[in-house]
């Protein structure tokens, strides 16, 4: 079941594809279709358990390609990974191809005029990934290209005393979108305001990958040291991971949980939630 999962998301991201973003996530493509999208699927057979797939999609002229996360890794280890896409626009109407260890996943969808998000229908065979033959519904959205300042906050949610609320501002930019799984974030950020006496963070550049809407951002200080990881790629809709670091569709928000390693013994640690908003 979990194959049938990772081909039928990666399909469908393939299909959102075809209604792409903008800006620096589209230096290498033309298509309305290129972009960075995120796509479930809903199989027939098992609809409270949506598959989750995102990548990087380009439309040159008529043909769609590029490549998806193959979510839903918690349902079986065998069947993660990253898959390629490919298909063709005609017209209005979209049909595309994933090939996931062996299998392809057919999706089939129409492409609208306006902006809302794609959908469809999608059907696998046996093998595989998928012990049994599959259909199901899909849908998928476009998720805007990450580019400019942000400001935000980083909040303890520890017992007090606690580190309370630190303010930041700072900056991400968003690589191009070569039809990868990611693309990569580069950046920088640093405290404002008030100084804490537990100074986990004060400035940091900033490396990091997106695919979707799911984010992971390094933290590097000025010795070069890793400071912290925040959020991990390829685990949305995993139900062992509560929190995840997420920015919305419209690229105007990110957030998600932190852990600051101790700097001291009497700063042994910290852990709370982040938000940044964009500008």
């Amino acid at each position: 079941m979990s194959r049938l999962s990772s081909r039928l998301l990666l399909s469908t991201l393939i299909v959102a594809t075809a209604c792409g973003g903008g800006g620096n996530a589209k230096n290498l493509s033309s298509g309305p279709l290129s972009g960075n999208w995120q796509i479930t699927l809903v199989r027939h057979a098992v609809p409270t358990q949506p598959l989750i797939y995102t990548g990087f999609i380009i439309q040159s002229s008529n043909s769609v390609s590029g490549n998806l996360i193959l979510g839903s890794a918690f349902i079986g280890s065998g069947c993660s990974g990253v898959g390629p896409i490919s298909g063709n626009v005609n017209g209005q109407n979209l049909t595309l191809d994933i090939s996931e260890f062996g299998e392809d996943v057919s999706l089939t969808g129409t492409m609208s005029s306006s902006s809302p998000p794609l959908n469809g229908e999608f059907s696998f065979l046996a093998g595989g990934c998928n012990a049994f033959p599959g259909t199901g519904t899909w849908s998928a959205f476009e998720v805007a290209p990450i580019n400019g300042s942000f400001h935000g906050t980083f909040t303890s949610t520890l017992p007090p005393p606690n580190n309370g609320t630190v303010n930041v501002a700072g900056a991400l930019t968003q690589g191009p979108n070569t039809g990868s799984s990611t693309a990569t974030l580069t950046g920088n950020i640093s405290v404002t305001g008030a100084t804490h006496f537990c100074n986990y963070l004060s400035t940091a550049t900033i490396t990091g990958l997106i695919s979707g809407t799911s984010v992971s951002l390094n933290l590097f200080g000025p010795d070069g040291a890793l400071i912290t990881q925040l959020g991990q790629i390829g685990q949305l809709g995993n139900p062992q991971i509560a929190s995840q670091t997420t920015v919305n569709a419209n690229a105007t928000a990110m957030s998600g949980p932190y852990t600051f390693p101790a700097i001291s013994t009497t700063c042994t640690q910290d852990q709370g939630t982040f938000q940044i908003t964009f500008p």
